[in-house]
């Protein structure tokens, strides 16, 4: 079967590269030419005119926790952890439906790969399995399973599996790759949803531990992500080698040599920690909102300059709270990039760092037709193009598109939730 996209802008999601006037040739599941204005497109049994719109790769999101994942914070009458609380104790069959529907609208929102870090893993687990076999239709994940913490640590409450010393960090890491985690997630440092009770500038794995279960993870070809806020955190989990720095709030010049030095990749979630402070304004708590705006979002929005001026590979993450536009919205806040030096965080940047890009991220012969066709012009319309989603194809399989609601924080800027 073969599907030819025409009358777009195709925005390839590398190296800046657009066609105008352009068209896309799928054949089958695979992306079989690009042309734009001046090139005779091919021809095709199926045509879909994309009426001047923009296609770009199907994005990634690259932290997510589908199991748990609200979309939106949906309760406004209450904080983000209460909610987060109340989610992880329904029953196991719940929480996989929930992550059914959550990578559904994912997809038809135009996210096509989604990195998951379980909570609790087995249905992020088997939820990629379900996408996978034609179970259920969804975006593709690549699920991590349970982050492994220290005993009474960051999300520990909320299904995290506990192990104390390199041994037992191990022996957790087999135990994960058992149930089939594609990725490892190890939790460096305190967290920011349970905040303040909760310091996330505490490290907690130390980096003999995240050695040696980032060593078992990548002796069995699997790529490690460490959750770290804090600079000693994130310096522990560079140096023991794990390939993704998630959150990465406070970092440094030395942090940014050191990431440098070691290959090591960062996904900020910018979008979902300053959720967490709206979070706390919509409940009236003004004084928590304040605190995590300037001890946690401002350094955070630092951080990711740094990164991003000394050319640290960037991702887009949601985490549970966030949403891929916003996401790539606020990374360029921090950096001034423009929208063609930004879509590669949500694009050919985060494939290379999920270990899929030579068949993802990116529109050109040979990769997988993973494809999100928008309604308008995104070089002179900007981001606000990708919340329109007209059709998104997943292995040249097409969605209808349907946006996802604003979140928390665009809600209450665009919408004046919470001034009623």
């Amino acid at each position: 079967m073969r599907t030819l996209i025409n009358n777009v802008t195709v925005v390839t999601g590398k190296h800046r590269e657009v066609h105008q006037g352009g068209w896309v040739l799928i054949e089958d599941d695979v992306i079989a030419s690009v042309g734009g204005t001046g090139e005779t497109a091919p021809a095709a049994e199926e045509r879909v005119d994309g009426a001047g719109g923009t296609l770009t790769p199907g994005l990634f999101n690259m932290h997510d926790h589908i199991a748990r994942k609200k979309l939106r914070i949906s309760d406004l009458s209450t904080t983000y952890r209460a909610q987060s609380d109340i989610l992880m104790r329904q029953p196991v069959e719940f929480l996989t439906l929930h992550a059914a529907a959550n990578v559904l609208a994912q997809l038809r929102s135009g996210v096509t790969h989604i990195r998951d870090f379980g909570l609790p893993g087995t249905t992020g687990i088997q939820t990629s399995r379900a996408v996978r076999e034609g179970v259920v239709p969804g975006s593709s994940v690549i699920s991590g399973g349970d982050p492994i913490c220290i005993t009474g640590g960051h999300a520990g409450h909320w299904g995290a599996e506990e192990a104390d010393g390199p041994v037992e960090v191990v022996r957790a890491v087999r135990r994960q790759l058992a149930k089939g985690a594609a990725v490892m997630k190890f939790m460096g440092s305190g967290g920011l949803g349970t905040y303040p009770e909760e310091d996330p500038g505490i490290p907690e794995l130390t980096t003999e531990e995240l050695r040696a279960g980032i060593a078992e993870a990548h002796k069995f070809n699997k790529r490690t992500a460490t959750h770290a806020y804090s600079t000693e955190a994130i310096l522990n989990a560079v140096r023991a080698g794990s390939d993704t720095i998630e959150h990465g709030a406070f970092c440094t010049p030395q942090v940014i040599t050191a990431m440098l030095e070691h290959g090591t990749s960062l996904v900020p979630t910018l979008s979902s920690v300053i959720a967490i402070g709206f979070q706390h304004r919509l409940v009236g708590n003004e004084h928590m909102y304040q605190r995590i705006m300037d001890d946690i979002v401002a350094p955070h929005m630092e951080s990711v300059r740094l990164a991003w001026e000394a050319g640290v590979p960037v991702a887009a993450g949601t985490d549970t709270s966030g949403e891929v536009v916003e996401e790539l919205e606020l990374i360029g806040e921090a950096t001034g990039a423009d929208v063609l030096d930004l879509l590669p965080a949500a694009t050919s940047t985060a494939a290379d760092m999920a270990g899929v890009g030579e068949r993802y991220g990116s529109i050109e012969p040979g990769k997988h037709a993973d494809l999100l066709l928008a309604d308008g012009n995104l070089l002179t319309e900007g981001l606000e193009v990708l919340r329109r989603p007209v059709t998104v194809w997943r292995h040249g399989v097409a969605h209808a598109g349907l946006r996802l609601p604003y979140g928390v924080r665009l809600s209450m800027l665009r919408e004046g939730l919470g001034s009623r």
